[in-house]
């Protein structure tokens, strides 16, 4: 543990832990420096930053210019920061104090009378300047990226596909060698986080909002504070030490699954399957199985068609669901029923007394994200959270045999204006956030579930539920891929999953499995491509049950090249290269010089490519100070170089 050092001084407070040393201003209560200490001091910036609540039905936004009144305790532990406004009923606390190897702010608003309310708290940070020099990383596509590129910046956490998947943003310079990572801790439940900032902004603003405020209800917020060097990899390995349970699989067998998968029907023939097995095929979600969108297990039914596959007329029964799971067991292929904990309800099968459990958004309307469908609302309090738990209870009791679930829709995080889920409110009136939901029912399926049998989910809106899955699957699109790739910096797998089988789309979707070390699709259609899959799977296969390298800028990749490093299963590196680049006819194509640079790569015996359908080629290498470098063919179109110690 960290020990945490305060201090107070004519000016205000000297707060450390960690490697963050933070000056909170007397007059304001705000931070007016900060400064990285690694190695040695570097001050990251030294500008007066602000804490602003914006009170909704006020109307108004207060900040150090409205303060009234200012207090402080201090004890060995903590300092606390009490603070009134002109013209607002409500105190703000903060509390800054050491968290381990962070330094920690939470922010507490409290209005002992008056009128029910929305809110936001913001701490605002200002950037160094210039702002040219810095550089940030959050986990979203296309990253890391600069604050001078972007005129306005809004990283908003838990929405799966326009927002990021994890409340942190690593921001560093290379010049200083130093950086800050802010994070919100990934168990605290806040309905709406956003970074937000922009070029010409001269602070970056941590803002928690459409919180619920009055007397029986605060509004609360958390972050923590970690000092970095200059790149951003040092503080995504902060954050898998930090918080490792949402990155390692609760399940036992999830280690086996790695490799081909896919959406599939109620029914599978052995046929079919041995098609799939020869494209490398280890786990199968059973799709269509369920007569209704929002009814996962029919009961008191002996058959019912598909509420997906509408045009199949086919009737379903538990025989079927069960020959099926067997089917796939006989050719060595996990089973994995599809279900979703909340989201999707038909829209005219589901039972009538569900309906009250349908979300509105602001215009006070009902709405879908599937044809035929309504969005619900699964707080196990309300009626449609309550059939979740009956339908999660009652399928794990009546297929025993399945491996375990595929839970779809695990994106579905929405403003509902419909409930009242206790935090959140909208426009100075009680709301809910739909995401709330997937905890109980998670931790439910988790237990039930958990560790002999495993959860692979699609797209989860963020890494709050982390720790209940095992796996994630990015459905269709390569950017997903990029997206959701930080989820699996520790032992978690990547699927992607395609939905076209031609030659040249198999060959991309191989490409980019290789880059980003993900499963893959292996539908029978894709079999007139299979000796794609025999050139590619060799290559993919040392991949699998790899983790992330957490080291500051360990890979260097040469014009023309995309690529990606692993620490594989065995402790080698290995690096995943794709050439993007194509020359125009007659014009050379050139070698590509790779640099690695890792804290063991000193110990380094030996440096191997491999490609597609070729033998192993062992590269010679260079070495330097703490670095290797080696160079790939220009011949290379693709490959995976794999060093050995």
């Amino acid at each position: 543990m960290t020990s945490f050092i305060i201090k107070k001084l004519d000016s205000g407070w000297f707060l450390a832990a960690g490697n963050i040393e933070l000056h909170i201003d007397r007059t304001t209560g705000c931070v007016n420096e900060l400064a990285v200490n690694i190695a040695e001091r570097k001050t990251w910036m030294s500008y007066p930053g602000d804490v602003t609540v914006r009170d909704d039905l006020l109307e108004r936004t207060f900040g150090s210019c409205q303060l009234q009144h200012l207090a402080f305790e201090q004890n060995k532990t903590r300092l606390l920061i009490r603070k009134t406004f002109t013209g607002a009923p409500w105190v703000l606390e903060e509390v800054y104090q050491g968290d381990g190897d962070a330094l920690s702010w939470t922010a507490t608003v409290q209005l002992h009378s008056g009128e029910f309310r929305s809110c936001a708290i913001a701490w605002h940070l200002p950037w160094p300047q210039p702002i040219f020099p810095v550089s940030f990383w959050t986990a979203k596509e296309n990253m890391p990226s600069m604050p001078s590129r972007f005129a306005g910046i809004s990283f908003e956490y838990a929405e799966a596909s326009s927002g990021i998947t994890m409340p942190v943003l690593s921001c560093y310079r290379n010049d200083t060698n130093s950086g800050l990572a802010i994070a919100m801790p990934f168990d605290f439940r806040t309905p709406r986080f956003r970074f937000i900032s922009g070029f010409r902004d001269m602070d970056l603003r941590v803002e928690f909002d459409w919180l619920a405020l009055s007397p029986a209800q605060s509004a609360k917020t958390a972050l923590l504070l970690h000092g970095t060097v200059g790149d951003w990899r040092p503080a995504l390995g902060w954050i898998y030490n930090r918080f490792t349970e949402y990155f390692e699989p609760r399940s036992k067998h999830i280690d086996q699954l790695w490799g081909g998968h896919i959406c599939g029907k109620f029914t599978v023939t052995p046929e079919e399957l041995s098609q799939m097995t020869r494209l490398g095929i280890k786990w199968y979600e059973i799709h269509e199985h369920f007569p209704a969108y929002g009814n996962y297990h029919p009961e008191n039914l002996t058959s019912w068609r598909s509420g997906h596959a509408l045009e199949d007329t086919r009737m379903i029964t538990e025989d079927i669901l069960r020959q099926t799971i067997q089917t796939l067991h006989q050719q060595g292929v996990a089973a994995m029923p599809y279900i979703q904990v909340t989201g999707d309800g038909d829209e005219k099968l589901l039972d009538p007394t569900l309906h009250s459990s349908r979300i509105r958004n602001l215009r006070n309307e009902t709405w879908g994200g599937w044809p035929g469908t309504l969005l619900m609302n699964s707080d196990p309090a309300l009626p449609f959270g309550k059939d979740i738990t009956r339908q999660i209870d009652g399928m794990i009791a009546r297929y025993p045999e399945m491996d375990g679930v595929f839970l779809d829709q695990a994106c579905y995080n929405f403003l509902d204006t419909a409930h009242d889920d206790g935090i959140t409110a909208v426009n100075n009136r009680p709301a809910s956030m739909t995401g709330f939901n997937y905890f109980p029912h998670l931790e439910h399926l988790s237990r039930l579930l958990h560790p002999e049998k495993t959860i692979i989910a699609n797209g989860p809106f963020g890494s709050g539920i982390l720790k209940y899955l095992d796996g994630f699957m990015a459905e269709a699109e390569e950017w997903l891929c990029d997206h959701m790739q930080y989820f699996s910096i520790g032992r978690k797998p990547l699927f992607f999953l395609v939905y076209q089988y031609d030659d040249v789309h198999i060959e991309k979707m191989f490409q980019d499995t290789l880059l980003y070390a993900a499963g893959f699709a292996s539908y029978p259609a894709a079999t007139p491509s299979k000796d794609l899959y025999d050139l590619y799977c060799p290559l993919l296969e040392k991949l699998y049950r790899r983790r992330w390298v957490f080291d500051p800028n360990p890979l260097q990749v040469p014009t023309g090249f995309k690529g990606n490093i692993y620490r594989g299963e065995t402790g080698s590196l290995f690096v995943s290269l794709i050439r993007t680049m194509t020359r125009l006819p007659g014009r050379a194509v050139s070698d590509g010089e790779f640099r690695l640079a890792t804290t063991d790569i000193d110990s380094a015996k030996g440096c191997v490519l491999h490609q597609p359908g070729k033998t192993p080629q062992l590269l010679p290498f260079t070495r330097e100070q703490g670095a290797l470098r080696f160079t790939v063919p220009a011949a290379s179109s693709c490959g995976l170089v794999e060093v050995t110690f």
